[in-house]
């Protein structure tokens, strides 16, 4: 899935009436070469249909290659440096769903994380989408993006159009610039890869450690340690007695344990 908006475009110039003002008005030239394909040289009627439908889709897959590349050249020139996340700007947009690029190295420590902890991520349009502070994060790798570097965008906040001709020998691709059309989105951050990395590791740690919000009511931790064969609580069944042997609790007046009793509310 594309971090941008890719319209497809017949003519090299059109002209673009913004829906946030019926009076704005701008001119999109769609004459920047960005890609050109030259295995075509034979001639097309010796080819089935399938064939030339594979070799289409192969030819638009290598300029939106083509795009996605420009795209990180315009990022790295227009995009704003920032910590990692930062939720107090995005928090003044209604988004809640960005794309995080990365190098195809990091991309690979961030999955590396995420096998490790498989609760933490998903997969989405051949994507791996992860929620770190209350956002959730689509994950693009990319080889012309530098170990360093990474990018967070707004899915549609920028619009590219390209243009497709057909000459004899080649297929030529053309693109605008990218502009951004949207009424209220954030502008693209540029953020040290190093520190997605880290941040990313140390939230996973955080969530593995919390103790689970069940087990808390039921045996809150005592300001001093008390020795094993102490009770720590009464029993939840019959107010008993509980002792504690190793980490499980058990009733000496009834037949209750914390063990089934935890994986209840854990299924909860």
């Amino acid at each position: 899935m594309l971090p941008f908006v890719l319209k497809t475009v017949d003519e090299p110039f059109l002209r673009l009436h913004l829906l946030r003002n019926q009076n704005s008005v701008i001119d999109v030239h769609v004459e920047t070469e960005m890609y050109i394909d030259e295995s075509i040289a034979v001639d097309e009627s010796d080819r089935d249909r399938n064939g030339l439908h594979r070799e289409n889709r192969a030819i638009m897959k290598e300029a939106e290659d083509a795009a996605y590349k420009a795209f990180t050249t315009f990022l790295r020139r227009t995009s704003e440096q920032e910590s990692f996340l930062p939720t107090e700007f995005l928090s003044q947009y209604p988004y809640q769903r960005y794309t995080l690029i990365l190098s195809v190295t990091r991309s690979y420590e961030l999955h590396e994380v995420f096998q490790n902890t498989p609760d933490t991520s998903r997969m989405e349009h051949g994507n791996s989408i992860f929620e770190y502070e209350g956002y959730e994060l689509s994950l693009n790798a990319k080889h012309y993006v530098q170990d360093s570097s990474a990018y967070l965008v707004s899915p549609e906040k920028f619009t590219v159009f390209m243009r497709r001709v057909n000459d004899v020998e080649s297929i030529r691709f053309y693109r605008s610039k990218f502009i951004d059309l949207t009424e209220n989105a954030p502008p693209p951050f540029h953020l040290n890869a190093q520190e997605v990395i880290e941040s990313v590791q140390q939230d996973i740690a955080s969530r593995e450690s919390a103790v689970p919000i069940q087990q808390l009511l039921m045996f809150p931790p005592s300001e001093t340690d008390t020795d094993v064969s102490e009770p720590t609580n009464t029993c939840p069944e019959c107010n008993g007695e509980v002792r504690r042997i190793g980490k499980s609790f058990f009733c000496l007046e009834c037949d209750w344990d914390d063990l089934p009793q935890l994986a209840r509310y854990s299924g909860s």
